[in-house]
């Protein structure tokens, strides 16, 4: 259960609404069990008063009436805000925990996150999260009002006998405790097993639909659908043993109801035949036991689906318990030379794979420089460097002037206006994500930078409300492709890095963006990753890499 502590911690925040809900739950049924229980005595009561005139005349009937009335109306206004407060209480605590999850998952480098797949992370932040529900408004909440219930309702059947309330509290304690242990421990594994079936599902299926174009291109459709099909069957064999332990509970809950209903029935007729309680309140007995269950009804089903909330926290707090492998400084630092760079004997390996070997080179404030090399060479590698997604293994990284490590974060977030390889689009207008470059871009820079990009023609009549779809999918490769050069541009940054800005464009298009890019900003210093050798000789340095030699 250690696992779910951290999570009942984060409701503090949130405490009022949790007390509110529960305090009206708790009120909602104690009012179903006296007006069940008062409703039973007043009818028998009132038969029996009948049996002559005067003690049909004797009979007071507005007050019980009202009783009813008020336990009615009671119940009905409780169940109604209670279901406010709970439900409130609870999307307030998804909330914060999809917040907390993105908090902890936010700081990770690539290093620590490229172990996990992007369904995978997919799945925790919205199946997993999901499953949590399950702790307060069926978990945590219930189980303390039917522990409030249960006190409450056996110390008055105490008050008519001391056995009955032995009795029920006995039969209460089982249906409320044995039961749902034993449902959780029927459970546990299958719950578990249901969360890992359910992410692999999620996994397959995004696979599934992403890869679509290419399993109908190699006629591998089928194959893919049998696999899906298995994963399915997976999770519906899980789900069906679930029911099956549901209903194991369910008929275990009615027979211990029935029994405790039968045995209060003998106590309280021997009551009544020995002339110790009126006939009336026999039936005020029964319907109170009856009701009285009504407290422990939700715990099977509730502790049931403990192991698979116990599954999904874990599976959340294995990502909170990740650390970055990155520290960044607290104090901003003064940039000595903004817009210049440099790399001074620099080592660099993936997973013990060498990519840069001993790797120097200086750029000025205001130069345009070239990388070039094979695929692998670790072009790419050095915008990862510069932006300390990675860190390199030996040698040290200067940007204006400054020690890499010396920077905060933001700082040096800041000296970057970066495209990435791909290029990645936001579902959204092409507004939406040209906003990425900063507030302060105006609509008008926004269409002049698309002009010179030749990119108005997609605007067609919508303009900058046209909805690029997700991932660019209502775009063409050359538009996403330009439309991200056209977000890099805008984002005011002292230095500029492209990777690979030009690929899969033709010709001319390819040189009307390399021309965009040479003099949209003349004084920003240009670093860009390219295979063309298309206006090299624009270019300050031109700087060849190839993988080092092991």
């Amino acid at each position: 259960m250690k696992s779910l502590l951290p999570f009942i911690r984060l409701m503090k925040p949130h405490l009022g609404w949790v007390v509110l809900g529960s305090t009206l739950g708790l009120l909602t049924l104690l009012s179903s069990i006296g007006l069940l229980a008062l409703s039973g005595w007043f009818i028998a009561a009132a038969a029996l008063a009948g049996v002559s005139l005067a003690s049909a005349q004797a009979f007071n009937y507005l007050t019980p009436g009202a009783g009813v009335r008020a336990f009615a109306m009671v119940r009905t206004a409780g169940r109604y805000f209670e279901r406010i407060a709970t439900h409130e209480a609870t999307f307030r605590l998804l909330a914060q925990l999809r917040v907390w999850f993105y908090q902890h998952l936010e700081p990770l480098n690539p290093a620590r996150l490229k172990q996990y797949r992007s369904s995978d992370l997919l799945n925790r932040i919205i199946s997993d999260i999901n499953s949590l529900d399950n702790l307060y408004l069926r978990v945590i909440s219930p189980t303390l009002i039917a522990l409030i219930t249960s006190v409450l309702v056996a110390g008055f059947l105490a008050w008519i006998s001391p056995v009955l309330g032995l009795l029920l509290l006995i039969s209460l304690w089982v249906a409320g405790f044995v039961i749902p242990w034993i449902g959780y421990r029927l459970a546990a594994g299958v719950g578990e097993s249901q969360v890992f079936a359910t992410s692999k599902l999620r996994q397959r299926a995004i696979t599934y639909v992403q890869g679509m174009s290419e399993l109908h291109v190699y006629s591998a459709l089928s194959t893919e659908q049998e696999k899906f099909a298995q994963e399915q069957r997976v999770l519906t064999d899980a789900q069906l043993r679930m029911s099956l332990i549901s209903g194991l509970t369910s008929g275990m809950m009615s027979w211990v109801a029935g029994v405790a209903t039968l045995l209060a029935l003998i106590v309280a007729v021997n009551m009544v035949q020995a002339e110790v309680l009126a006939p009336a309140w026999l039936a005020l007995i029964i319907f109170c036991v009856l009701a009285s269950f009504e407290a422990v009804a939700p715990l099977p089903v509730a502790y049931q689906f403990l192991g698979k909330t116990r599954a999904s926290a874990a599976n959340l707090l294995e990502i909170s318990q990740q650390t970055s492998d990155i520290k960044f400084a607290d104090a901003q630092v003064s940039v000595v030379e903004p817009g210049a760079f440099s790399f001074k004997q620099v080592s660099f390996a993936y997973d013990n794979r060498a990519v840069l070997d001993d790797f120097s080179l200086h750029v000025n404030a205001g130069e345009r420089v070239a990388i070039m090399g094979h695929t692998g060479s670790g072009k790419s590698s050095l915008i990862n460097l510069l932006a300390r997604f990675w860190e390199a293994q030996a040698g040290e990284i200067e940007v204006g002037g400054v020690n890499l490590h010396a920077y905060p974060e933001s700082q040096l977030r800041a000296q970057f206006s970066v495209l990435s390889q791909p290029v990645q689009l936001f579902a959204g207008s092409v507004r939406d994500n040209l906003k990425l470059s900063g507030e302060a871009v105006s609509d008008q820079d926004m269409l002049d930078v698309l002009e010179r990009l030749g990119l108005l023609e997609m605007l067609g009549s919508e303009g900058l409300q046209r909805e690029v779809g997700e991932g660019g999918s209502k775009l063409s490769g050359g538009q996403r492709k330009r439309l991200g050069v056209a977000r890099a541009l805008l984002r005011s940054a002292p230095i500029l890095i492209l990777d690979e800005p030009t690929e899969g464009l033709d010709e001319a298009t390819e040189k009307q963006v390399l021309e965009v890019i040479l003099t949209y900003r003349p004084e920003q210093t240009l670093l860009m990753i390219t295979h063309h050798d298309l206006f090299l000789d624009r270019f300050d340095q031109v700087v060849r890499i190839g993988p080092p030699v092991n």
